[in-house]
Order: C-alpha cells, then structure tokens, then sequence
C-alpha cells in the first residue's frame, strides 16, 4: 500500500489539473467532451498500473530518492554559487554521476544510482524566483525520485523520462507549498 501512495497523489495531481480545465471550458462542448474522454483515459491507465504492480519497496529505492534529493542540490547549489547556469549544472552533475558505476562494475545499485542522480538535477533546473531556496529543491528532488522508483518499469527507452519525472516533482512541490502557505 506505501508504493500506491504516492501514485495516488500523482491521479489527484492529474484529475485536479483536468478538472480546473473543464470548469475553465465548460461552455465550450467540444473541449469539454475531449475532456472528459481524456479523465476517462487516465483513470483507465491508473487503473491498469495499479493492477499490474506487483512490487515492493526495497532498501536501494530508498537510497535511490536521497540520490534524486542530491543531484538536486548539487545542480542548485552550481547554478547559484558558480553561476554557471542551469544546463552546464546539470550538465555537470550528470556527467559526475556517470562515473559512479566504475567504482565497482558488479554493484547493481551503482549502476542505477547515475539515472537517479540526473533525475533530480532536472528538478535541480528549477529557476530560482520559483523555487526561492534549498528547502523546495531538496522537496522537489526527493518527490522526483519517489516518482523515478515508482516508473521504473514504465516507458522504458522513451526520451524524456528523466525530465517529465523532475517536472512532476517540482509541479507537485509547488502545489504542496502554495496550498500549505
């Protein structure tokens, strides 16, 4: 049940943002209906996701979300006290991370933790008049690898997945602050 959590959280993230569309659009009975076909779609595939998912939290996922959490304050932490700007940043902290599996080639968990890494430098990426401090990008980069250890069996060799991750993990930060504040 603690790995459905946070995909939970992830549907109430995606139904509010399709439900502020359709209220936005009511009077309008094209999008509305594109609307709610695309709700029904996506309660189908979370549908389907929680009947496939079988797995259990392992003591590596956890490892690998503080490694999300640390990609994300080194690629801050670059871009604000070197100024080297957010991709370079990035940049940086993946091209790190990538020479962690050569520390010992037969460690499985070396070997994930580079994509955890780069994972949260993405959310790292997050401009500073957004994120206003270290608090909301430590948030950002552990709710990018909660995400990341959920999807590791989805999308599989698709671009992207890295970055749509980190920018779920920002959205919802943002989300959690400006409700709490």
């Amino acid at each position: 049940m603690l790995k459905k959590f946070p995909v939970l959280l992830l549907l109430s993230l995606h139904l509010s943002f399709l439900a502020v569309a359709f209220l936005e659009n009511i009077e309008n009975i094209t999008i509305s209906l594109i609307l709610v076909a695309i709700t029904v779609l996506v309660g189908i595939s979370y549908r389907q996701h929680f009947k496939n998912e079988k797995g259990r939290l392992k003591s590596t996922d956890l490892l690998l979300t503080f490694s999300a959490g640390i990609g994300a304050i080194i690629t801050y932490w670059l871009n604000l006290e070197f100024h080297t700007g957010i991709v370079l940043a990035a940049g940086i902290t993946g091209l790190g991370s990538s020479f962690l599996p050569f520390i010992n080639r037969r460690s499985v968990i070396l070997r994930e933790l580079p994509a955890a890494i780069y994972c949260g430098a993405f959310a790292g990426m997050t401009a500073p008049f957004i994120a206003k401090g270290y608090f909301f990008i430590i948030l950002a980069g552990l709710f990018s690898g909660i995400i990341l250890i959920l999807s590791k069996s989805t999308l599989q060799g698709f671009g992207g997945k890295l970055g749509s991750i980190a920018f779920g993990g920002v959205a919802f930060v943002s989300l959690i602050l400006y409700i709490f504040s």
